[in-house]
């Protein structure tokens, strides 16, 4: 049994048994209230997602509901357009139940389609284009609806695979869709991807045999326009709100493919979309209303985060939702100036791409967002030196003054995630000033993030054991926002669960943890098949010189740890930077683990390549082979950089 503790937070813990004990009492009360709040949800709208848009925006149906490139939709039209695509749905044959596939950004009409499945009872399966091709094949093939929708954009990708299913009909849709008279508001800053935005639908459709019939062979797929598919729909007079319950079936969405790219199709339930917006409510999670808020997204629509804690939460609260249907790094300032977001979810990969931009590029030279307030870093976690740079950023463009025109930078980076099996589970608002107590200035350690009072939070030993504070082990969680299984495979659901030694089941999040006297959790990086601890003992060490070090990822090859290290951009000599640390990792880590560790210096221009969700590609950073790594060697008293030319795997 792994009894390791993280070590220098023990001034402030020295009786962990009674720290324990306080804390599962702590977290037993939130549960109970929990309960009552869960229970009353099931008793009174037990309904789907849908009902519940309608039940929360029944007096807000002229606000604004949808920002898309300038076009302000009202609560009022959304809801009409997703009873019209409701109609359609229904007549072309789809009910509660059916599983449709789906292929399409962060646009109007994937929001109105969303609520038109949900509506219905029907299930949603959203798949990404960059998949792997025969993946997407056979997510399709499993799907029992002939009808697919999809992008036209990501049509020509998948248009041959398509070809082989059973898919009869394609209803196509176009990033310009929503635009007045096809004109972009924004033009000039979606010049670069203006190709996206230029429809391709009529280079698809399919002729009609005659003026009112459809091509109905059996050996050709009809393609049509969002626009024909509405209008087949507008006589259709079956009752479309079906009977569905918070446990029923609604989406299929992906993991975030950082270990394969045929990332697991993941099922949630109705629940895992409203129980969340329950407990985002301010008289239950003690915050302000967000429904002052301009809500961005931009997540790609396969994923569970950009469903739930994207389009999901702002139109629960009654938000303004900002649709980005461009998901690229590069992008991240123009998006910000289109949509003017107060609240944001991105990857640190796309916050430190931001901050670099607002920091170093002439081009957005006093560029200001003064409504940007909540600014979560979601997926993955962000690191000390991360949030410096990023947090310079932020009081740069005096982010967060037009809601609290303080004379102080009010807003940091926040941290949210979780994995997209628990539905996005942790959180932490503002997490640089909590860094400020002693617990985390004497441990270097940045502060932990919480969770909601629903959710069930553990740290198991390998013998299922309930670990004390600052006792590393294994993270698991179990709630109301918890996934019903993959689709299609048991053994990966199977591996999922995970029981204590009491018989209670959990859900594994895949990654080592430790929780703090506070009740806060620390994640340290997903589990390896070995012993995985070299790993962030490693990491501890060097990003604990955050004034130096930006970002660190390591991998394991042939007996050494590769340590990719990116240096804050003003660090000169990022060489002597590097002795500096490894000479301080010396004496923490000690000459066996030390002796393994080769170095790759990222410069300020590169960048950690990403998979789909935005994530860092393990994968990708494993198979480097620029020819750039060295090693710190030691002689006579002395220290020196040295390139290696050790085996790296293919």
């Amino acid at each position: 049994m792994n009894k390791e503790m993280t070590g220098y937070p023990r001034l402030f813990c020295r009786n962990y048994k009674f720290a324990a004990k306080r804390l599962e009492k702590k977290k037993k009360k939130s549960l109970d209230k929990a309960k009552v709040i869960i229970e009353d949800l099931r008793k009174n709208r037990n309904w789907s997602w849908y009902r519940e848009l309608r039940y929360r925006n029944e007096n807000n149906l002229d606000s604004i509901a949808l920002l898309y490139r300038g076009i302000e939709i009202p609560y009022r039209k959304m809801f009409s357009n997703m009873e019209a695509y409701a109609k359609a749905l229904k007549v072309y044959g789809l009910g509660k139940g059916k599983e449709i596939p789906i292929c399409m950004s962060n646009t109007p009409e994937f929001v109105y389609l969303l609520g038109a499945i949900s509506m219905i009872g029907a299930v949603a399966n959203i798949f990404g284009a960059d998949f792997e091709i025969n993946y997407i094949g056979e997510i399709i093939e499993n799907c029992d609806s002939d009808i697919l929708f999809v992008e036209d954009n990501n049509y020509s990708k998948i248009s041959e695979i398509v070809a082989t299913t059973h898919i009869r009909k394609v209803v196509m849709t176009s990033l310009s869709d929503s635009f007045i008279g096809g004109k972009d508001k924004y033009e000039s800053y979606d010049r670069p991807y203006a190709e996206l935005f230029t429809s391709k639908v009529h280079k698809y459709k399919t002729v009609k045999v005659d003026s009112q019939e459809e091509n109905t062979s059996t050996e050709a797929l009809y393609i049509m326009g969002i626009d024909d598919f509405v209008k087949n729909g507008k006589d259709c007079t079956e009752e479309l709100v079906g009977d569905v319950n918070l446990d029923d079936k609604f989406t299929v969405t992906y993991s975030s493919g950082t270990t394969s790219n045929t990332p697991k199709p993941i099922i949630h339930a109705v629940r895992s979309f409203n129980v969340i917006s329950r407990f985002h409510d301010p008289e239950v999670n003690h915050t302000p209303s967000y429904k002052m808020f301009t809500m961005q997204v931009a997540i790609p629509t396969y994923s569970s985060t950009g469903l739930i804690s994207g389009i999901s939460d702002a139109l629960t609260q009654g938000s303004k939702l900002a649709l980005e249907p461009i998901y690229d790094p590069k992008f991240v300032v123009d998006s910000l100036i289109i949509n003017r977001p107060s609240y944001l979810d991105y990857t640190r990969s796309f916050w430190i791409r931001f901050a670099k931009e607002i920091l170093y590029n002439p081009k957005y030279e006093g560029i200001k967002f003064p409504e940007l307030f909540a600014c979560f870093s979601v997926g993955e976690p962000t690191e000390l030196g991360e949030e410096k740079l990023i947090n310079r950023a932020l009081k740069k463009v005096k982010a967060g003054r037009k809601l609290i025109p303080l004379p102080f930078p009010i807003v940091k980076l926040s941290i949210a995630g979780g994995d997209c099996e628990h539905g996005g589970i942790f959180y932490r608002l503002f997490r640089s000033y909590h860094n400020h107590n002693l617990l985390h200035i004497f441990s270097r350690e940045p502060a932990g993030v919480g969770t909601f009072d629903l959710v069930d939070v553990s740290i198991l030993d390998e013998e299922g054991n309930h670990c004390v504070p600052y006792q590393m082990g294994r993270l698991v969680a179990t709630s109301e926002l918890d996934m019903m299984e993959y689709k299609n495979n048991r053994v990966a659901t199977q591996r999922f669960r995970i029981t204590d030694c009491n018989g209670k089941e959990y859900g594994d999040c895949f990654v080592d943890a430790y929780q703090d006297s506070s009740g806060y959790f620390h994640l340290k990086g997903r589990r390896g098949n070995g012993d995985s601890r070299p790993l962030y003992k490693i990491s501890d060490c060097i990003l604990r010189d955050y004034k130096r070090v930006l970002s660190c990822e390591i991998v394991e090859n042939n007996g050494h740890y590769i340590v990719h290290v990116e240096f804050q951009p003003y660090i000169r000599d990022p060489q002597t930077s590097l002795i500096l640390i490894d000479r301080k990792g010396k004496k923490i880590l000690g000459k066996e683990i030390s002796s393994k560790i080769v170095y790759r210096i990222h410069g300020f221009q590169e960048s950690f390549a990403l998979t789909h969700s935005g994530k860092r590609d393990k994968s990708a950073i494993k198979l480097d082979k620029s020819g750039s790594y060295v090693k710190v060697v030691y002689r006579n008293g002395s220290s020196v950089i040295e390139s290696w030319n050790g085996d790296i795997k293919k």
